[in-house]
């Protein structure tokens, strides 16, 4: 039995290796009857038309062309056999080519992605109306948390990630399309003046709500230091330590639309965009750069 099924099954090794542009250049060569004509029938140079041919005439084993009156390109009678076969063959392929191009150009699908809940926000809405992206693509929304939203990009499961508090990296271009405005929220104990800028804080009576990455918190921090506020602390929901009734907590807002109002006066996190450094999309970057508010 097994003989047999040996014995029937084709030798896939011993097939030629032929490729399209190798029976698309032929089919014009044998139309044109010359490699310079051919050439400039395909936007091509000479040089390059002629060693697809004999690379061709290499994989196929046999003369393609001979030379005939006047530098004509004569196909052999091998050829000539070959190009009744070729010709349909490559008339479908170019149908089925222009089909395939026309169909990924209207409908491309963009994968958006972000966590949880965070589509319903208005920051995202106020954003997506901007874009404009439906005369392209299609999109869809994936939920993918932030811990895993490096990985996710770069293995392709998302095309952009929407995410507040990320950090910039090698393998990822990021867009920064809107300051997050504040939600400030003083204790039922807190009886001073609500602080308008980071120097009238509290001295070690505020928190920052940890949001997206814990770098980019860690940067928010030093800012508001740096901006005049003195001492103050990073709230986690994992974090033993819990703000007390007399103590003021920053956490982003981000059911509002953007408000430019908050960037001025309290250093903030942005909401902002990530893909995949050179994304096969390429007017991607431009449109969501386009988007950003300033």
């Amino acid at each position: 039995m097994n003989q047999v099924t040996q014995k029937s099954t084709p030798d896939l090794q011993g097939l030629p290796n032929i490729t399209f542009r190798q029976l698309e250049v032929f089919r014009v060569v044998c139309h044109e009857g010359s490699y310079a004509n051919a050439a400039l029938e395909l936007r091509n140079t000479r040089a390059n038309i002629k060693r697809v041919c004999e690379d061709f005439e290499k994989a196929v084993g046999r003369s393609l062309f001979t030379d005939g009156p006047n530098r004509i390109l004569l196909p052999t009678p091998f050829a000539q056999g070959l190009l009744g076969q070729v010709s349909p063959l490559s008339r479908g392929l170019r149908r089925l080519g222009e089909s395939v191009r026309a169909l990924h150009a209207k409908g491309r699908i963009l994968r958006f992605a972000a966590a949880g809940e965070f589509f319903k926000g208005g920051l995202f809405t106020d954003f997506l109306a901007r874009l404009q992206i439906t005369d392209s693509f299609r999109p869809c929304f994936l939920r993918i948390e932030t811990k895993r939203f490096r990985p996710a990009l770069l293995n392709a499961e998302c095309d952009v990630y929407f995410g507040i508090g990320i950090v910039a990296s090698d393998r990822l271009d990021l867009v920064n399309l809107a300051s997050v405005p504040w939600k400030i929220e003083c204790g039922p104990a807190y009886r001073g003046k609500i602080p308008t800028k980071p120097a009238e804080l509290p001295q070690g009576k505020w928190w920052i709500a940890d949001t997206g990455e814990s770098e980019a918190t860690s940067n928010l921090l030093d800012a508001f230091h740096s901006a005049g506020a003195k001492a103050g602390r990073i709230f986690s929901s994992e974090s033993i330590e819990q703000p007390l009734d007399d103590e003021i907590v920053f956490s982003p807002e981000m059911t509002v639309r953007h408000s430019s109002g908050s960037a001025n006066t309290w250093p903030c996190l942005w909401f902002s965009a990530v893909l995949r450094k050179h994304h096969p999309y390429s007017e991607l970057m431009p449109r969501l750069t386009g988007s950003a508010l300033s």
